[in-house]
Order: structure tokens, then sequence, then C-alpha cells
């Protein structure tokens, strides 16, 4: 071995014979679980420069230490690669963390007491905001709020609250500073969910809606807000024992900001960004700086996002909608399609100049005719430019059929999985019918295809919680429709592999990341829980203890 000390030949003036080189910290006395191609565990770990110098034996391990070296005892406490969510809104997580809250509301009582709340420390006629990370399932009254409902607590501030990134609800102050009203027209792509007899916005603004009419009007955050977002949201990501996210769809501004976090070495997650476009020009202008391998061991960027349909309650299907009240009351209804301006044929340009750079590009599709319009998208550009190497991806991939997944092989486009149904099946169920709400993001069928896949979350779509995730994926059980098609469900060691190696792959940082063997980043989450044998419940509950990145504790409970 080489390293710090030294052993020299009897004669005082010789140069050293051999260096031996021992580990910054050893971890030991625990359960390992590695991640690597055998899913094999250990007793301990020793870390050196950042990364894993060795795996083995706590005896094995501790003969690695020097006089300097830092012990850190498992006491039998289970040790993980560092998670890798292959979906995270990082800096919206951030933001969501400054705004009102409604994971522990359970009815719409909760939901109106915590808007009332926050009116009350707001000046008239400022904005009151809500976080992304909820959904009306969780509640008693299984809807959301009303426009009337949100007056009657807050009548002298216009009230924002988004429900994930499709769906927002607003009340009449609110509606009035949008300037939506009766004759408003629905956008293309969008729908005001409307009161049938009169033709007023009821509450509800559902995608377009939402992003073209309301979000433009909110309040700006700028650079120094996105910066503060970010870290907070890595702070918070941390505590969840989560190490590198890729984050989907960045715009300049935000993108500046995670340059000036990492450049100032205050980075604790990894960050993958890909840039977000709406056009075809958006490439040239934004993307095309970047290079698939830029960045630092905390940022890189090189590729490119873009969102071809909507979520649960806008996602292109090929069979029509079910009619649910105050949700969706179209008759035939298949969901929008969210297209560049000049539709189809630019949505293949905006694909080609990404390949013509070397882009990844990732596309959001929930919808079996959304994936399927993708796919031939895909093609197109593939006839003239190879993509295969260039790990173009579904994101989401809530109904794929079978000759889909095979048309994804041939390609080798690849998918990211995340828990929607977590918090969404309720509403699956209500707009999709059962039997599509039973087989959405059907991980079983996609582990066993030829697709290669990663894990995740979306959040601040549903909360960014790794252990709901992870329950979900082993059972299937839902907070909001119990269990949906166990038949899809993983075992624990296909569920953490898609939570580490398999997303590091989507992200192109697999030889760095996803498992814990000498070489690889010393990233590693320690567990209060056996997470192999604990119960589901247990482990939808597991607390993180310690979190290390590049061999320094970024959290410790």
């Amino acid at each position: 071995m080489t390293g710090d000390t030294q052993t020299e030949d009897e004669s005082p003036n010789s140069l050293p014979t051999e260096v031996v080189e021992y580990a910054d910290t050893v971890l030991v006395d625990g359960e390992v679980l590695t991640v690597d191609g055998e899913f094999s565990t250990a007793e301990a770990v020793a870390v050196r420069n950042g990364q894993i110098l060795a795996v083995g034996s706590t005896d094995e391990i501790r003969a690695l230490a020097g006089p300097e070296t830092e012990e850190i005892d498992l006491d039998g406490r289970t040790a993980i690669p560092g998670l890798v969510d292959s979906h995270c809104h990082l800096r919206q997580v951030g933001m969501d963390l400054e705004r009102v809250t409604f994971h522990d509301a359970r009815s719409i009582a909760d939901v109106l007491d915590a808007v009332a709340e926050a009116a009350a420390e707001t000046p008239d006629c400022e904005w009151v905001q809500a976080s992304w990370g909820w959904h009306e399932s969780q509640l008693t009254e299984d809807r959301l709020p009303t426009r009337d409902e949100l007056d009657e607590v807050a009548p002298g501030n216009p009230v924002f609250i988004p429900r994930g990134g499709h769906v927002a609800v607003l009340n009449s102050a609110a509606f009035e500073r949008v300037g939506i009203d009766a004759e408003t027209p629905d956008p293309d792509g969008g729908t005001i969910v409307r009161d049938p007899e009169t033709g007023r916005a009821s509450g509800a603004v559902l995608e377009n809606a939402r992003t073209e009419l309301v979000e433009p009007v909110l309040p700006e955050r700028g650079y120094d807000e996105y910066r503060k977002d970010i870290r907070r949201g890595m702070t918070e990501l941390n505590s969840r024992g989560v190490t590198a996210v890729l984050e989907p769809g960045v715009e300049p501004d935000v993108m500046r900001a995670y340059q000036s976090v990492a450049m100032a070495d205050e980075a604790t997650i990894r960050v993958d960004a890909l840039v977000r476009v709406h056009e075809a020009d958006d490439v040239t202008a934004h993307a095309r700086p970047f290079a698939r391998d830029f960045g630092t061991g905390f940022l890189k960027v090189g590729g490119v996002k873009y969102m071809l349909d909507g979520g649960v309650e806008g996602a292109r299907l090929s069979e029509p909608y079910e009619v649910a009240e105050g949700v969706q009351e179209q008759e035939k209804f298949y969901g929008h399609y969210l297209w560049p301006p000049g539709g189809e044929a630019e949505l293949v340009e905006m694909f080609h100049r990404a390949a013509e750079y070397g882009h990844q590009v990732q596309t959001h599709v929930v919808g079996d005719e959304a994936i399927e319009t993708l796919l031939d998208a895909y093609e197109a550009v593939d006839e003239e430019i190879d993509i295969t190497d260039l790990r173009w991806t579904a994101m989401h991939l809530f109904l794929p059929t079978d000759e889909q997944l095979e048309r994804m092989a041939d390609l080798g486009v690849l998918a990211t999985l995340q828990n929607h149904p977590t918090y969404l099946g309720r509403n699956m169920e209500k707009l999709w019918g059962q039997e599509r709400a039973e087989r959405a993001i059907p991980l079983r069928t996609v582990v066993d295809s030829p697709v290669p896949a990663g894990g995740g979350t979306d959040a601040p779509v549903v909360p960014w919680y790794p252990f709901d995730s992870l329950w979900w994926m082993t059972s299937r059980e839902t907070v909001t429709a119990g269990e949906l098609g166990p038949e899809e469900a993983l075992s624990r060691q296909e569920a953490l592999r898609l939570w580490t190696g398999a997303s590091a792959y989507t992200m192109a940082w697999e030889d760095e990341l996803g498992s814990i063997e000498p070489g690889k980043r010393a990233d590693i989450a320690v567990l209060d829980t056996p997470f192999m044998d604990c119960s589901p419940e247990e482990l939808r509950e597991t607390t993180v203890e310690l979190t290390v990145i590049d061999g320094e504790i970024v959290h410790e409970n």
C-alpha cells in the first residue's frame, strides 16, 4: 500500500522504501449494503480522499486506520449508498419549505385554517402562496378547496395554492389579479374549471391555464432567492439520505444560482441540471453552450428537458377520461398535448438540434398516446443522428404499452419512474378508471424489460421523502387509494438499486455514484432501520441518522 507512515532503512539519510496511506474515516460494525453487481453486504467501509478505499469486515477495515483516522461506530445500523433521485425539482423543494404547507392536512378545514393563518400575517393585497407537495385525496372531502371557501378566510389577499406542477386553486382576488373571468377562454393545452351553468371559474386551473395565465403574474423570485432555495433544499434532502439529484428543467437565472452555489463550495447535493426548453430556438440559445460532460463533482449540465403532456389531470391518453365532478367534466376528454409553437414538426426539430449538440433529452410523458408521439419524434431524429448512446429518456412513463417498451429498448431510450400514485392514486382512479390506475407506472414490467430505469420522487409534486417512494415501490400501497397494482411491486433489492446505481446511470454518473465500491465517491447514508428486514410501515418511517458525501458529514441526527 501507499500512504502516510514510512518504513526507512537503518541509514538516517536513506529515502523511504514504503509509504502507507491510511483511511481518513472508517465506518465499522454495521450492515453495509453495497448495491454492487452482486448486492453484496459487508461490515465496514474505509474512506480516503473522498472515495471508497475498501469494503470488508470490521477487522479488515480497522487495519487500514491510522492514528488520525476517524472511526464511526455504526453499532449494527444499515449503511447504503447515498440515494440518487432521478427526478427532483430541488430548487422548488427549497422554495416550498418557506411556504404554507398542507403535508399534514386531512380536511378542507385544515387547509383553510393554514391559509387563514398565513393571510393574517400577510399585508392586504399581497399574495399568499402554498407549497406544491400535497394532494386533495389526502383530505376527508377528497376534493380541492373552492374559490368561495378561500374567499372566506383570505378576502383581502390573492391566494395561489398549487397542487403539484399541473394544478392550482385561486380565490377571487387572485382571479381578478391575473385577469381571468367568465369570458376568458381556455388556453391551448389548459383548462379553467368552471361552474357548468354560469361559466364562472370555480377555483381550479389546469396545465397551461396555470402556467400561462397565472404563474407569470405571481411575484418574481430573483437570483438571491434562488440561491437560498437551493441551499435550503440541499440541506433538507441531505436529511433524507439523498446525495445526488437530476434537476429536471432549469431556466437561465436558476442555472446561474446553481453555478454560484457550486463554485462557492456550498453545495451538499450533486446536481445534474437539465436546461428547460419550450421551443427549438431555446436549444440553440440556452443549451448549446453546455457539453454533456461539462461541470464539477457537484454540478454538471448538458441535457434538455421538455414537457409533452400534462399530469394525471391532463395526460394525453388514447382512450377518454372519466367524468369527475369539479375536476374534469368534459365528455370525450383525452388530455392535452403541450406542443411547441410549431407543433409536432418543431418538436422533432427541437430534438434534432439537441442531438446535433450531443445532448441528453429527457421528456415528460404520462399518457400512452403522448408516449407514442414521443417515440415517433425520437425515431425521426434517430433516422439521421444515432441517439442510442445519448441516453434519451422518457420521464414518468405512467401508461406504456409492451410495444412502446420494445421501441424504447430498440432506440436505447431510458425511463425514470417516480412514486406519484402514493398521493395521486385516488385521482388516477377517478379520472382514468380502475384498470388504468392499477397498471400506472408498471415497475415490475419495466424492470423486467430491457429498458434501463431510475427511481425518484418528482418532488415537490409529491413529497421529497425517498422512503415513501421505496415503500410504494415494494408494496404498491398508496396514501389515498390503498393498494394499486400489487403485481407490479419490486423486491427491496430491486427498489434500492433503482434509487442508487440505476438512477446514477440515467444521469451518466454510474462510474462514480450509486454503490459502495472501491474507487467510487464516498456518498453514504446510515439508517435507523434494517432496510432489508423491516416491515413496510417501518420502511416508510425510516430515519436517516447520518449522510456523508465525499467522505464529509453533511447531515447527522
